[in-house]
């Protein structure tokens, strides 16, 4: 039997590295070589997809002298620094370094026989674990490695519940002082430092912080905030990969100064034991939802999903909070609010979706992120035109340039957890309703936007058709939607209690 195994085993290898090299051998007539200074003029392989330029990720790590360790059977790869180490992923935009995650906008792909990344954002991550400066020209498409003019690249701070943690990112390590003075600066003196003062200049990166100073000296560079709450202690101490001082602040007052992003935050989430979930039964009020050919009504459905939610994840021993128990309309700031107030582990919307084409069917989970299908961007246009009811005060906490162009970032600490969360979800609605599945996206929702933990948005099926709407009336429907976000919810837990 053991034989028999190992012999088909062995043929499926021989097939896949078969039908491989074939794919290499065809496609590597598309690819492209631009040149690259380093020294000397190199050929560095690129190619267009799409529009984008990618570049390959291998013949980069060469051109930097750096280790690639990259396994295509599981879809991974890590390009290790001096400073750090960067780790890829197929078909995914999001690469990590360290504890930290960054939209690279574009999947990381295969081609060739290689992994390529989109150059443009790739290179802007990797200037943080190499000394000299790699600088991509997209008017000769083409990158170069200089000495770096500046050791000092980023500051980033993020909230937490009675204090702040504020990030100065170097190339190199550095030794520094950090002094408060009387008029609460906090100064940053790094010995060795070389800043670009006019970047830093004025740089708030949240609310908390008042404004922002830097100084270049003869033999060092000074970087000063000054912090809005004025009694304070901090702590700081010099982490890796990626390199940075790190400061931790305590005090009173920061709670009500949170802005709406930190660019580069840190956040633990395995620290804390999954016990609090917010449940957020869309709309309500005056805001139907949507209308099904029956007349039936979404909020109605979704309260209805929300209740039989609560009592199963209750009797499973978590606390649990409704944004809404009866039929009164909550803004979509508010809604979030209230899991961020509660101290929320987990954020979950409950929603029913419609189309003008009255075919379409099923189900869609879906996690904050850029929105990338017609699909995704659908939902969120009509999920997210319950802000006409809104006063025009709370309008204002979503429609400005900066929500909408960072929307994705707001919640890049939880995007991990939240597509986990969501796959999670998405096969347990799959495995326990009657309910088509289309899988998982991800959108630009309102209702997501500053919840600070992982959160999802479920359309649980289509009310504008009349079978999908014929099932969401029915109670034992209802009730299999319910049981399989529990069961996605108690999975969730058990996955991540157990990483701790």
């Amino acid at each position: 039997m053991n034989e028999f195994l190992e012999t088909k085993y062995k043929r499926s290898m021989l097939k896949y590295i078969i039908i491989l090299m074939l794919f290499c051998s065809t496609a590597q007539a598309d690819i492209k070589a631009n040149w690259v200074e380093k020294d000397k003029k190199v050929k560095l392989p690129t190619a267009q997809i799409n529009g984008v330029e990618y570049i390959s990720i291998n013949a980069l790590a060469e051109f930097l002298e750096c280790e690639n360790a990259a396994d295509i059977t599981r879809g991974i790869g890590t390009l290790a620094f001096n400073n750090g180490e960067l780790t890829y992923t197929l078909f995914s935009p999001y690469i990590t370094v360290g504890d930290k995650s960054y939209n690279i906008h574009y999947d990381v792909i295969y081609r060739y026989g290689d992994f390529f990344a989109p150059v443009e954002y790739i290179i802007p991550i990797i200037n943080r674990l190499v000394p000299d400066d790699l600088v991509y020209s997209a008017k000769d498409n083409a990158i170069g490695l200089f000495p770096a003019l500046y050791n000092i690249t980023e500051i980033s701070a993020q909230q937490k519940i009675n204090g702040l943690l504020i990030e100065i990112f170097l190339t190199e390590e550095l030794k520094y002082d950090i002094v408060k003075t009387n008029d609460y600066w906090l100064i940053t003196t790094i010995y060795g430092g070389k800043i670009d003062t006019s970047f830093f200049k004025g740089k708030r990166p949240i609310k908390a912080i008042y404004d922002t100073k830097a100084y270049q000296f003869e033999n060092s560079a000074q970087l000063s905030v000054r912090l809005r709450p004025k009694d304070f202690t901090f702590v700081s101490k010099i982490k890796e990969n990626p390199l940075r001082i790190q400061i931790s602040i305590k005090g009173e007052g920061f709670a009500d100064t949170v802005l709406n992003y930190s660019p580069t935050t840190e956040h633990n989430f395995t620290d804390n034991i999954i016990d609090m979930i917010v449940i957020d039964p869309g709309h309500g009020g005056e805001d139907l939802g949507a209308v099904g050919p029956l007349g039936t009504l979404e909020k109605d459905i979704v309260l209805k999903i929300s209740n039989y939610l609560q009592k199963m994840l209750t009797d499973e021993g978590f606390k649990v909070i409704l944004t809404r128990d009866n039929d009164r309309f909550i803004p979509l700031a508010d809604r979030t609010k209230i899991a961020n107030e509660a101290g929320a582990d987990l954020f979950i919307s409950i929603h029913a979706n419609a189309a003008k084409n009255k075919k379409a069917r099923g189900s869609i989970v879906f996690f904050l992120a850029d929105t990338k299908t017609d699909q995704a961007r659908a939902a969120a246009t009509l999920e997210n035109s319950s802000i006409k009811f809104e006063t025009p005060k709370s309008q204002k906490d979503y429609i400005s340039d900066l929500d909408f162009i960072l929307l994705d970032m707001v919640q890049n600490e939880f995007l991990k957890e939240s597509s986990d969360l969501a796959g999670m979800i998405e096969r347990n609605m799959k495995k326990v309703t009657k309910i088509e599945s289309h899988g998982v996206d991800q959108a630009g929702f309102f209702v997501l936007n500053k919840a600070y933990m992982p959160s999802v948005l479920i359309e649980t099926a289509f009310l504008s058709n009349k079978k999908d709407e014929k099932l969401l009336k029915t109670k034992k429907t209802q009730q299999d939607i319910a049981k399989a976000i529990k069961d996605a919810v108690v999975q969730f837990k058990h996955n991540y209690d157990n990483m701790k």
